[in-house]
């Protein structure tokens, strides 16, 4: 009987430990599966490519793929086709330096000093003594760990001084103008008292002056010429590739090829976004051709969203509330388009919210890449949402920035000190702590704070009843994710107030700076006074009243790629 039983419980602890040893392995193996595919990256796949296609001013409602009714972008809609597209996708600030040094770093500009010189917010400007600190770590900088080769085009606006531009900041080339097209001295601005607009090439060793001013008409032709070299160079030789592409369209003033103009309904701001569109349609082409595409990861979005103000020459941000210098949701909500053929499935749309400054993380994570460990990351890796229909977003709440704390934002207060920080979403719900519309000077304190459920209301429309458990609940929650975000935030030397020095200005001449110290001509290129200008009809008599200077030039993209090396 004591044998027996003996038997029957080594029988019994046997097949207990081969139950544990399979539960082990069944565990095991269904973890294994359960990795996202860019834990395993660099043993699965070779390294991917990046590609940062990055619009100006860009709106929520003005691509087809996003409802506009007569903007045909067949390009960008191909790319959301064959990938996913987010509709609660998110910048990190209402306007330009700001949201790109958020891009740049995953970390929201507060923390790199970039948020602005006061409530309002700021950018910088052709004349800046700041830019983004060469501490901070660049998604460039980071992708050197595994040998990437980096290219940065087009607008840069994180400093025009050599020591910030991106060649100082981890991209091995660039080439571009480093700020707006709005901030310097051109044919479309001709008395502005800013320098002449700046068309650069540099590398870690030499920055040329390409251009001053630039031609802005062959500008965005440029870029993708400049583009389709460095894919074609660099997929041939089978390195990886970092290449962020930022258009200076749809920014003011609108401009284009004279083989764009007149060619959409939406006047001077269609014809320029067609532009982009046909660029990136060319960019595209050339990563098909390289044999690249299903090895490269494609980020497609915008730094803000439209700029009202401008009217006819600026976007839409369709049912959204208001749009660039604001906090409401036109302000911060883009287009979001992210296509890796073969890897995320084709055709989806994502409502889960993500951001500009994820991009960062997620493309560290999708290269094998770890973060930075000694400093503050805001940005999610958000790889999962991109191979899973069930993932959420890794975001608890996101910050609305308008500037920094400081006095003077109440008209009736001018002692009032204004947080930087106007409002904050937290899952389904938006608090508003200071409102301002676009077209207004007034800014409306918030105490207790505005709450909209924006998923049901996006358009911020119907405020939650402050009487309410709902309103209630929300508040307490958005307080606590305040305080906690609040307390994350270190002291950092605030780069606006490094203020401006027309001695620092790009300038090509530089015995004109002696001349005219307060105010140097720098034309290197007057030619470039004299350009093609599309004639424009807004209908109902609404012309607009330009006059060719000068004899039409239909330039060609192939043509352009023989002048790059300009």
């Amino acid at each position: 009987q004591k044998m027996t039983s003996v038997s029957t419980s080594m029988r019994s602890s046997t097949r207990l430990f081969l139950l544990a040893i399979a539960f082990l392995y069944e565990y095991a193996v269904s973890t294994a599966a359960y990795k996202t595919e860019n834990e395993n990256i660099t043993s699965k796949w070779q390294l991917p490519n990046f590609l940062i296609l990055f619009a100006d001013d860009l709106g929520m409602g003005d691509l087809s793929c996003y409802g506009h009714p007569t903007q045909m972008t067949p390009n960008l809609d191909k790319l959301a086709a064959e990938g996913i597209r987010f509709t609660q996708w998110y910048s990190a600030f209402h306007i330009c330096t700001p949201s790109r040094a958020a891009m740049m770093t995953g970390r929201l500009p507060i923390r790199s000093g970039l948020a602005g010189s006061n409530w309002a917010g700021s950018v910088l400007t052709s004349s800046s003594r700041g830019g983004l600190p060469l501490n901070e770590t660049t998604i460039a900088e980071a992708l050197k760990q595994k040998n990437y080769a980096t290219m940065a085009i087009g607008k840069w606006h994180l400093g025009q001084q050599g020591k910030f531009l991106p060649t100082a900041q981890g991209f091995d080339e660039y080439y571009g103008i480093p700020y707006s097209d709005d901030m310097g001295n051109s044919a479309w601005r001709p008395n502005a008292l800013d320098v002449p607009l700046p068309l650069l090439h540099s590398t870690p060793m030499n920055i040329t002056i390409v251009e001053q001013p630039t031609d802005l008409n062959l500008l965005t032709n440029r870029y993708a010429a400049k583009g389709v070299q460095f894919i074609k160079e660099k997929s041939a030789a089978k390195i990886p590739w970092l290449l962020y592409m930022a258009f200076n369209h749809v920014h003011t003033p609108s401009f284009v090829g004279i083989q764009h103009c007149n060619t959409t309904l939406r006047g001077r701001f269609g014809d320029a976004l067609a532009e982009m569109d046909d660029a990136i349609g060319q960019i595209m082409s050339v990563v098909n051709k390289a044999r690249a595409d299903e090895n490269t990861v494609v980020f497609f979005t915008s730094d803000n969203g439209p700029w009202l103000i401008q009217r006819l020459q600026s976007g839409s941000a369709g049912l959204l509330r208001d749009g660039k210098t604001t906090t409401w949701e036109g302000g911060f909500r883009e287009p979001g388009i992210i296509r890796w053929k073969g890897k995320i499935k084709a055709g989806r749309i994502s409502t889960e919210v993500v951001t500009t400054y994820d991009i960062f993380p997620t493309s560290l994570s999708l290269a094998g890449i770890s973060l930075p460990s000694d400093r503050h990351i805001d940005g999610k890796d958000i790889s999962e949402i991109l191979f899973s229909d069930t993932a959420k977003t890794p975001h608890e709440c996101i910050f609305y920035y308008k500037g920094i704390d400081s006095p003077g934002c109440l008209q009736d207060d001018k002692h009032h000190v204004c947080s930087g920080l106007w409002a904050v979403r937290c899952g389904a719900y938006k608090a508003h702590f200071y409102t301002r519309n676009y077209n207004s000077p007034v800014v409306k304190l918030h105490d207790p704070p505005l709450i909209f459920q924006i998923e049901k209301d996006p358009g911020e429309s119907y405020p939650i009843n402050q009487n309410t458990d709902e309103y209630k609940n929300v508040k307490g929650k958005v307080e606590a994710e305040v305080s906690k975000h609040k307390q994350s935030l270190m002291p950092v030397p605030n780069q606006f107030l490094a203020g401006s020095d027309i001695s620092v200005a790009v300038c090509c001449d530089p015995d004109s700076k002696i001349r005219y110290p307060t105010h140097p001509k720098c034309t290197c290129n007057p030619e470039n006074y004299k350009v093609d200008v599309c004639e424009m009809d807004y209908g109902q008599g609404n012309s607009i009243s330009t006059t060719i200077t000068s004899t039409p030039r239909a330039v060609k993209f192939e043509d352009l790629q023989e002048q790059i090396t300009l």
